[in-house]
């Protein structure tokens, strides 16, 4: 039923193994023996004694054949693992959509924190700080369902394919291989999702635990994840005292960094929004050298957006620009950027790329 196994994707992991355009040394050549090992058994059997012998990179015949083995497998289920992708991308639409968003995403590299079954709903949740989603957590809900396997440690890959009884999803997990192969059959599935504050991305500027509350954005709503589910937090019933970090009498951690680990909101706010806020023209020739990066980079961001319209500042500011200052690169990939449009003077474009 499923092209997506344990056995292919260890098949392709091992074809990734192949050391490409490096060069083996000894050591290197030992890390690729004891890697390939573990792959002994899903290998072709005329690497595997080359593996077990250790001769199998100094086997110029056997090592070629190795590589187009290689290549041809990484082409293969590359070629099959896109074909997945979009079958899933247009199954997906005929799904609550709750849960349309966050299967339009990949869930690769999700923790699994809690996969459970009460009757015939599954609920499977997904901490996403290690993967792909601007989602930080993943709450799938699974309706009228049947399961097979086992899931645990991360969320790897998964192929979804629709039957005449609703949905079928493979899924495949680990803490590293050997993976665990996990199916449910599924009529519905529904989705919710928290976020990260924007603050949270720079804790570095934000000392105290007052100081991060104090830059939460009042009008959302927050929450902390219990036993599967999302409790809602009143700003106003965070306190901090001697014995840690509270909210409503639910303990969050005894000191800051850990508080800061529990608590989520509703609504996505993008940390780095301010980049693209736009300087006044009339400000960009002294902003573009600013000694704060943040308004450096809203200049040249600025710049990039207006372009022709500010190529008289663009031209005025690479003639007062060092060439030779590593921090000055921005200005180099500025001379590139206008000198397509061409609005690069002749002097400026000698100085920055006359070589």
């Amino acid at each position: 039923m499923f092209f997506l196994t344990r056995e292919r994707q260890e098949v392709f992991d091992a074809a990734h193994t192949y050391p490409f355009e490096e060069e083996i040394d000894s050591e290197f050549e030992e890390h690729l023996y004891l890697h390939l090992a573990q792959y002994i058994d899903v290998l072709p059997q005329k690497f595997q004694l080359g593996i077990i012998e250790r001769t199998l990179f100094r086997n110029d015949t056997l090592m070629d054949e190795f590589e187009e083995w290689c290549n041809v497998t990484i082409e293969q289920f590359t070629t099959k693992g896109n074909a997945i992708y979009e079958k899933r991308e247009a199954i997906v639409t005929r799904f609550n959509p709750s849960a349309q968003t966050v299967f339009s995403q990949s869930f690769h590299d999700g923790k699994i924190i809690h996969a459970k079954q009460q009757g015939d709903t599954f609920t499977l949740l997904l901490d996403m700080s290690g993967g792909f989603t601007v989602e930080s957590i993943v709450q799938l809900v699974f309706h009228d369902v049947q399961t097979e396997g086992k899931l645990e440690g991360n969320y790897v890959y998964d192929e979804l394919i629709e039957i005449a009884e609703g949905f079928v999803l493979r899924v495949l997990s680990s803490f590293g291989s050997p993976y665990r192969e996990w199916t449910i059959f599924f009529k519905e599935v529904k989705a919710s999702c928290l976020y990260r504050p924007a603050v949270y991305i720079e804790p570095g500027e934000v000392a105290t635990w007052g100081e991060y509350v104090s830059a939460l954005n009042p009008e959302d709503k927050y929450y902390i994840v219990k036993d599967m589910r999302f409790v809602e937090v009143d700003l106003a019933s965070l306190s901090q005292t001697e014995n840690g970090i509270s909210a409503g009498g639910i303990s969050l951690g005894d000191h800051f960094e850990e508080a800061r680990e529990r608590i989520y909101c509703a609504t996505y706010e993008d940390p780095y929004a301010h980049f693209s806020e736009p300087i006044p023209t009339d400000e960009l020739s002294f902003a573009m050298f600013d000694i704060d990066p943040t308004i450096r980079v809203r200049a040249f961001n600025t710049i990039f957006a207006l372009g022709e319209d500010v190529a008289y500042i663009v031209n005025a500011a690479l003639r007062k620009a060092n060439v030779n200052e590593e921090e000055d690169m921005y200005f180099g990939i500025l001379a590139s950027h206008f000198d397509q449009l061409g609005c690069l003077e002749d002097d400026v474009k000698h100085k920055w790329l006359s070589e």
